[in-house]
């Protein structure tokens, strides 16, 4: 018997991309599938092109209120899953036609590993180009990956699980609350990945293309900014469920993700107290890094923009 997989895509005025989307989710060449269309408050004509697809296999469930991120509307998706396994996809990307057979051929092939990813590619227009992940080991074949595993990777800038990449198997989960919802605007799904990994133990990731994620697409994910409190947070949050070498290797990666949420919000001219960056850091992961970024917090935002323009760019 074929395992279901229910898909879940959260849907906030997405209007001109929802069809696209859905369709890429019809055509796939894997056909067990619950489709979870979730309404999340959507105040244009998005659900309008939802209804314009007579699939038995799409169901829409509603949120009265829109969380940002998409956090609330993908977990309450798990909460009203019904398959064996579930998928992600963003309402603007799409997946390649093989994508669910591929993936649901490494679950049996690694029948006790409960976190499937795959390779995906960005596009910037008209240019695509892979993951960093992807780009560097798509032609070493299959790769297994605990914490410690996908840390190390993650802190060079390559991340293995992305929103659009993921099947999980729902009988593990630990919670439907896979998502930091509350808590940040913005890049919560890279806290989601360390939780799930901390918690569920161990990931395969495939070597194939699972979809095209369209990076010039505006949504409230381009326009808000992280947390810095969310990443400083997790080191404590993942303390019950990780070993001391995980919890080294997570404090390293907090550190990463406070100096990009702290990055992301200067560059938005959110106003921050001088000790936000330096206050934050776990100084005892990296004393080098969290001294550098300290004093470079010291610089006028400004005077470092220029300099990344008139030294990097050109």
């Amino acid at each position: 018997m074929q395992p279901l997989v229910t898909v879940v895509i959260p849907v906030y005025n997405k209007e001109k991309y929802i069809a696209r989307t859905i369709q890429s989710v019809l055509d796939q060449s894997y056909s067990e599938i619950e489709l979870l269309i979730v309404d999340d408050a959507a105040t244009d004509g998005s659900l309008s092109r939802v209804s314009e697809f007579n699939d038995p296999r799409i169901k829409v469930v509603r949120r009265d209120t829109a969380g940002p991120g998409g956090y609330a509307a993908r977990n309450f998706g798990v909460k009203n899953a019904s398959g064996d396994w579930v998928a992600f996809l963003d309402a603007d990307d799409v997946w390649l036609p093989d994508h669910l057979e591929r993936a649901v051929q490494m679950t049996r092939d690694y029948p006790n590993i409960p976190i499937i990813s795959a390779g995906r590619i960005n596009q910037f227009g008209e240019k695509q180009e892979m993951d960093p992940f992807t780009e560097h080991f798509i032609d070493d074949g299959v790769k297994v990956l605990y914490l410690t595993d996908y840390l190390k990777f993650a802190c060079k800038g390559m991340r293995a699980m992305q929103t659009n990449t993921l099947l999980l198997k729902r009988e593990s989960l630990f919670s439907h609350q896979i998502f930091p919802e509350g808590r940040t605007n913005r890049s919560g799904d890279l806290y989601a990945w360390v939780q799930l990994l901390a918690r569920m133990k161990v990931m395969v990731w495939s070597p194939h293309i699972s979809a095209i994620s369209y990076r010039d697409v505006i949504g409230v994910s381009r326009t808000s900014t992280p947390s810095i409190q969310l990443f400083r947070e997790m080191v404590d949050d993942l303390r019950p469920y990780s070993s001391p070498e995980d919890g080294k290797w997570i404090k390293a990666y907090a550190n990463q993700m406070i100096k990009y949420a702290w990055l992301e919000k200067k560059k938005k001219r959110v106003s921050l107290p001088i000790s936000a960056l330096p206050g934050s850091f776990y100084w005892s992961s990296d004393i080098s890094f969290c001294l550098k970024w300290t004093l470079i917090s010291i610089i006028p935002f400004g005077f470092l923009e220029w300099m990344h323009n008139r030294f990097l760019v050109e």
